[in-house]
């Protein structure tokens, strides 16, 4: 968990997006509900493959607060806001709001939590 908790929330979040869409409302994917899959995936793909950089630590945040705004754009603009859609701007907020919480551990050795030496 300490290594991959940033990859973790935010496969967590899409998988819950994911079976929102699938299982909510008419249980049937339309074409928006797969954007809002696609951008969840898109999250949970970005955070992994972002490496911590010493002087980037916020880098994995970064990916997933874009991505949740771009699932807010896309959810609002597309198809409008219903107390359905709702959910999946409350589960993209809490996506990134988990990533920003949880440890990781690049493979450069460098964790969120590592503390930065000054010179």
């Amino acid at each position: 968990m300490d290594r991959y908790g940033k990859a973790l929330a935010s496969l967590l979040g899409a998988v819950l997006v994911a079976l929102y869409a699938a299982l909510g409302g008419d249980n049937h994917i339309d074409s928006e509900e797969l954007v809002q899959v696609g951008i969840a995936a898109a999250t949970a793909a970005g955070v992994y493959l972002v490496p911590i950089a010493p002087q980037y630590r916020w880098g994995k945040t970064a990916v997933a607060v874009v991505l949740a705004v771009l699932q807010a754009l896309a959810t609002t603009v597309l198809g409008g806001l219903d107390s359905g859609e709702w959910i999946v701007l409350v589960l993209a907020g809490l996506t990134a709001a988990g990533v920003a919480v949880a440890p990781a551990v690049s493979d450069n050795g460098i964790g969120s939590k590592t503390p930065t030496v000054s010179d």
